[in-house]
């Protein structure tokens, strides 16, 4: 008779987020302690004792001033920081997530309407824009589509120099994709009289030199070919 054995696996926690939380509640219930303490024997204290009774204000003042510091305030921090910002950020990641099932499960159309979503909810990101456009382009083959849908969403809001100058360089790689090499060139020379003396301008004259490099060596192809004998 073989013998099975089974290996139970498991996720251990940090050992300092343990040691941590053991400090935390130790101080708590140190200071506790000493409240509960002085409470007792506060009154037992007379009036020949005033020094006793400044000393402790001031020790307990000090300990729960430390207390506070180093345990509550970091913990509303925390509670007041995951208010604000993971809901939205947990939803943004919930539907990339979503999307990129979709689309490696060959649902491209439900990728788009996650990314819809995602759109709705963070309308200042060009990502989705951006992954919508490549989806047409790649995925459904409709650079077309892709192109318009990108030249829409640029003309529809003031986006930040940041995010124009993005989606204007996925503008231009869709054109370079389909050898639109005089249309490239033309959104790339948008960005540099646009967003002049920023690195967005300096990205944008390397890649103009790209374009004109591919536009060559398929002119040099072409030639090349009407050239060759029959």
């Amino acid at each position: 008779m073989v013998a099975e054995f089974v290996t139970i696996t498991y996720t251990a926690l940090p050992a300092t987020m343990n040691t941590r939380k053991i400090i935390h509640l130790c101080l708590l219930a140190l200071f506790t302690f000493a409240l509960l303490w002085i409470w007792r024997h506060w009154k037992s204290w007379g009036n020949d004792k005033e020094v006793y009774k400044l000393l402790t204000i001031l020790l307990v003042a000090v300990g729960g001033g430390i207390l506070f510091i180093t345990v509550i305030l970091p913990k509303f921090g925390d509670a007041v920081g995951t208010m604000m910002y993971s809901s939205g950020e947990e939803v943004a990641s919930n539907e990339g997530m979503k999307a990129a099932k979709k689309i490696a499960s060959g649902d491209y159309l439900g990728a788009i309407q996650e990314y819809e979503i995602m759109m709705k909810d963070e309308p200042d990101d060009p990502f989705p824009v951006s992954e919508i456009a490549k989806i047409h382009a790649e995925r459904l083959e409709d650079p077309a589509t892709a192109l318009a849908f990108l030249h829409e969403h640029l003309e529809s809001k003031d986006w930040s120099e940041e995010n124009a100058s993005f989606l204007m360089f996925r503008m231009s790689d869709l054109l370079l994709a389909t050898h639109e090499f005089n249309s490239a060139k033309d959104i790339l020379e948008q960005v540099v009289s646009n967003f002049p003396g920023t690195r967005h301008s300096a990205n944008a004259k390397h890649k103009i030199s790209e374009v004109e490099l591919a536009q060559l060596k398929e002119s040099q192809a072409s030639r090349s070919q009407g050239d060759s004998p029959v």
